[in-house]
């Protein structure tokens, strides 16, 4: 049996809340429209937790809630080396309802041509999502998707019914449809990859992703544009969120002592405490507590508090992980080199497989069809081959 651990699962929630169109007519029964997001977001989080559970390691490739370009959505996925992609979207025909019986209805699985693993997957999935609630059944889809296309591995887009049929409409914001479908696709996935599924046993794991209206709201931006360092020394390390909410269901990865990112943005009060909204050095935007015991700030004066643990890494400036690779790929040893260029760099050193080295993120470079890992080698910025190294975050 294949071990979970091994594989990350990239997951898309679609379109953001507030993109135009994406929602249901009005809905008379409920008085409002429902947006596209508000079903996709939510499966999207009950599906990580299922993964979670499973053993899997999960990545949100549109953590925010805008709109996030296609392209970063794959760019992520594919930089920080996914092993299958699953996109959740809600269908739509004519934008309006037309009557039982005359409404579009049902669920599709949506693949790039001729990709057999692409098919395997949806497959997978498709046998659970038809043992459930009765929709119906559309069939896997060979479309030329961006989400699908662009993603190096087996991608799957999931239509889960129309939004302008009312009776799919109301499943949007049904939790037990919601909760139903992120379990049969995690199945699905189990399936796929060869990994025994574990069913939840109740009471205390239950995830229940926050409100939209549960927001951190701006008190302070003294600290902006200066740099966060994490001064925890817990083995388990310090963690930081997608959104800003201590809800482990949004938590993004966690922070070793010394690490952290280089940018704030603003701090925040987030359910009775302090938050900072933070950038890191590919502009994704994270949230980690403001804590002075866990965090400290540098730069141009400013400090979370007096007494603070002496950081490990130096206050200069240099470059900051968000997390490491472990070299795979290679018979004995990558090249560490000194520019995102194998044909026109210095070898600057070598790294054994198996080994693990920080890196502050990818770059897209030039002759490497895989692009490059930023790394941190001797406390300065390098680079390693795409194809070389596996992630994990912090």
């Amino acid at each position: 049996m294949a071990k979970a651990s091994d594989y990350l699962i990239a997951l898309d929630d679609g379109h953001g809340i507030g993109t135009a169109g994406k929602r249901t007519p009005y809905i008379k029964s409920i008085g409002r429209q429902i947006h596209e997001n508000e079903f996709n977001e939510k499966v999207t989080y009950y599906l990580k937790a299922e993964l979670e559970r499973c053993g899997f390691r999960t990545l949100l490739s549109a953590p925010t809630d805008e709109d996030t370009p296609l392209k970063a959505r794959t760019g992520i996925a594919n930089s920080m080396g996914a092993h299958a992609l699953v996109s959740n979207h809600y269908n739509a025909f004519d934008g309006k309802f037309d009557g039982p019986g005359k409404d579009a209805e049902g669920h599709s699985l949506h693949i790039y041509f001729n990709d057999k693993n692409d098919r395997r997957l949806a497959e997978s999935i498709a046998k659970y999502l038809r043992q459930g609630t009765k929709q119906v059944y559309r069939g896997i889809i060979e479309q030329n998707l961006h989400m699908t296309r662009e993603f190096n591995g087996p991608a799957v887009l999931i239509e889960n019914g129309f939004m302008d049929n009312e009776r799919e409409a109301l499943l949007m914001i049904n939790e037990d449809f919601q909760r139903e479908t992120a379990r049969e696709q995690a199945k699905g996935i189990c399936d796929f990859f060869g990994v025994t599924y574990v069913a939840s046993s109740g009471g205390g794991n239950v995830v229940t992703p926050p409100k939209k209206e549960v927001k951190g709201v701006s008190t302070d931006k003294g600290d902006a544009g200066k740099r966060l360092e994490s001064i925890y020394k817990g083995a388990e390390g310090l963690d930081f969120y997608s959104r800003p909410t201590f809800n482990d269901a949004y938590r993004a990865g966690k922070l070793k002592y010394g690490y952290g990112f280089p940018t704030i943005i603003r701090k925040l009060s987030v359910e009775g405490a302090y938050m900072y909204e933070v950038k890191n050095s590919r502009g994704h935007v994270y949230y980690v507590t403001a804590a002075p015991e866990y965090v400290k700030v540098e730069g141009g004066g400013g400090s979370t508090g007096s007494g603070a643990s002496t950081s490990t890494r130096s206050s200069s400036g240099g470059p900051v992980a968000i997390g490491e690779i472990t070299i795979t790929g290679v018979s004995n040893s990558a090249i560490i080199q000194d520019r995102p260029d194998r044909m026109n760099s210095k070898n600057i050193s070598t790294i054994s497989k198996g080994s693990t080295i920080p890196v502050t993120g990818s770059v897209k470079g030039v002759n490497s069809s895989s692009g490059y890992w930023e790394v941190i080698h001797n406390g300065k910025r390098a680079y390693i081959t795409g194809e070389f190294g596996r992630y994990k975050a912090y």
